[in-house]
């Protein structure tokens, strides 16, 4: 928060004002959380004060590497860029309120290149394009710290329309770029993702996982979806039953519902939205049938994936990639 408040006073903005009217007078007590309707008011003001409709892409682009504590040196210390987004995923609900939360980030390998896929709630709203933008340019200057170079971007689709801020895109990411896409994936080279880092430490990479565990474990606590979305994600083809799964997380079946819902999700959404991303990425893989993937994703045969697809996104498999191909 200090760091976007420093931000927008560096683009003229009267962060005193603001400071005030969302009463942030208590943000040199580290401890201190701030609300999540706080945020977003603070992000409105920010939107409207600026008049910038890419306010995202410049955000993330110029996102400061203390904004990510640790986990920037953690990054930085991997041996390879695979090995640091492993990492950048597995704790990425460091860096912002919606990265990990209302924004989820996956990485794989499709057709010989790098894809990081963006997937999104609908809890987003208004915020949504600044939120995809802030982690898509985010994503860019992160690589850049952990390789010592821009990464090597091939295409990006995204899944809204063509922004009047085009020309911003064209500077950060220099690629083709395909909007009203049915997702939003950032490819990239694949050969950069095994090749040395510059600063690669074993030792302080050890010391640095530590810590990043320790403070995820701490967020964590109050974040039951994400800890149960991140089992559910070790094998989505076999989710855990709910008995299994409060068992997981130390609580008890009842327990776990009400936290659930207490955080505005039911368990078989939770599956529902790990297998939907998980979809969409194979879909995107050209080398992969609509039959292999429903078998992939847990389903018995391609009729019950080809009705669960449309129900989770208005599209058949089918009519998904089409849309991807052209």
């Amino acid at each position: 928060m200090l760091w976007l408040l420093d931000f927008l006073s560096e683009r003229g903005c009267d962060t005193e004002s603001l400071i005030k009217t969302h009463q942030l007078n208590n943000l040199d007590q580290l401890d201190v959380p701030i609300s999540s309707a706080a945020h977003r008011a603070l992000l409105s003001d920010a939107l409207r004060m600026t008049g910038n409709t890419g306010l995202g892409l410049e955000i993330g682009f110029h996102r400061s590497q203390a904004t990510y504590d640790q986990l920037a040196y953690l990054m930085m210390s991997s041996s390879t860029l695979r090995e640091a987004t492993e990492l950048g995923l597995r704790y990425q609900n460091y860096p912002g309120r919606f990265s990990g939360n209302e924004i989820i980030t996956t990485f794989s390998e499709i057709d010989g290149q790098g894809c990081y896929q963006i997937n999104t709630k609908d809890s987003l709203g208004e915020f949504r394009l600044l939120a995809v933008e802030d982690v898509l340019s985010s994503i860019m200057s992160t690589v850049r710290w952990v390789i010592g170079r821009p990464l090597p971007v091939t295409k990006l689709r995204c899944d809204y329309p063509k922004p009047p801020h085009f020309e911003a895109y064209q500077k950060i990411f220099d690629c083709p770029i395909h909007f009203d896409a049915p997702v939003i994936q950032l490819f990239f080279d694949a050969d950069v993702l095994d090749q040395p880092l510059p600063n690669t430490s074993p030792q302080s990479a050890r010391l640095y996982a530590a810590l990043c565990e320790e403070k995820s474990i701490a967020r964590q606590q109050g974040d039951v979806a994400w800890r149960l979305s991140q089992i559910i994600a070790q094998d989505s083809a076999n989710p855990p039953e709910m008995t299994e799964a409060a068992a997981l997380l130390h609580c008890s079946p009842r327990t776990l519902r009400r936290r659930l819902k207490a955080e505005g999700w039911q368990y078989q959404q939770l599956i529902d939205q790990v297998r939907t991303i998980r979809a969409r990425r194979a879909l995107s893989d050209p080398t992969l049938s609509i039959t292999e993937i429903a078998l992939q994703l847990g389903f018995a045969d391609h009729s019950g994936f080809l009705r669960a697809f449309k129900k989770w996104t208005g599209l058949t498999p089918s009519e998904f990639r089409s849309r991807l191909l052209n």
